[in-house]
């Protein structure tokens, strides 16, 4: 939970408790200028005080219908009260409640239709239901092209600065419910796992002149960064590594890192364990030695290679 949602949850807190305190100086008020208590009536302001409070905590767990029927009711009680204030023939010092509704009113009104803060606890709260509610299956993988979609959409926005593509990557998942980050993630982890071998390393390895156990999982977060075309025909020819212009000097990490990151931005919990990733390395293990590697890929030596 982030700042200004905490200040969000603090405001409707307290908003909260301003309503229920004027009504329940509306029903003292309303008895302390009779003779006696009305008894029917009395038990229709304590029913309807019990909704109120209903109505609230509703709007507290982020129910929209709550957030939409309580503004309608602030509304009219503000109207009620701001009638009153004009119309009542009665000392200024009378009035005084009438104004302290038109003010907590007032303040609800726009707390719970414009306030940004509350916007920001009102979807946190929302996600937090969902989240919890909802993952029957936390393995669920995004569909193949919409993950791409996504991956591509971030790309084109980032003009090859790999910084930046993580910022619009960011922005792209936070645009997602919850669950669709995590199912994201699960997907972005089983492609990492897919190209978990001797062979991309021995890429990584040479495009980078040297790559440790962390740099190689980087690398291959980068490479799906990609995208679709490069990633899928490295697949199929390592080779094809060799056409790129651009490798951002072998800084890789970050990429990885984004899905976590905006799941927690997005519900304010850590990301739920999904899929395991493939940590077993496929292919034939090679030594760290020129020959071999120039051999092994000559076109990428060629074009990376130590000089």
């Amino acid at each position: 939970m982030n700042e200004l949602t905490k200040l969000g949850k603090k405001k409707t807190i307290l908003i909260s408790i301003s309503i229920l305190l004027v009504s329940i100086h509306t029903i003292y008020f309303y008895h302390a200028l009779r003779p006696e208590i009305e008894t029917k009536k009395l038990i229709q302001q304590i029913v309807r005080f019990l909704l109120t409070i209903g109505l609230l905590v509703m709007v507290y767990k982020g129910k929209n219908w709550a957030k939409i029927v309580s503004l309608i009711l602030f509304t009219l009680a503000l109207l009620g009260a701001l009638v009153g204030f004009g119309t009542l023939e009665a000392p200024f010092l009378n009035k005084i409640p009438l104004i302290i509704m038109i003010i907590v009113y007032s303040i609800a009104i726009y707390h719970f239709g414009f306030d940004k803060s509350f916007k920001e606890f009102f979807n946190y709260q929302n996600n937090f239901i969902e989240v919890s509610g909802s993952i029957k299956d936390p393995k669920q993988i995004m569909e193949t092209d919409r993950f791409w979609q996504i991956i591509e959409v971030s790309k084109s926005k980032s003009n090859g600065d790999y910084e930046k593509q993580q910022n619009e990557l960011e922005k792209e998942l936070l645009k997602l419910s919850g669950i669709e980050i995590l199912e994201f993630d699960n997907k972005f982890r089983t492609l990492r796992g897919e190209i978990y071998s001797w062979d991309f390393w021995a890429a990584a390895y040479i495009i980078n002149g040297g790559c440790s156990d962390d740099s190689f999982s980087d690398f291959r977060g980068w490479l799906i960064g990609q995208g679709k075309t490069i990633y899928n025909s490295a697949i199929n020819d390592i080779e094809t590594l060799s056409i790129l212009k651009e490798t951002n000097n072998g800084d890789w990490e970050g990429l990885s890192y984004v899905p976590t990151d905006a799941y927690k931005k997005k519900t304010g919990r850590d990301i739920p364990e999904g899929i395991q990733e493939n940590f077993e390395i496929s292919g034939e293990e090679w030594e760290e030695n020129e020959n071999e590697l120039k051999s092994k890929f000559p076109k990428l030596w060629k074009q990376f290679g130590i000089k």
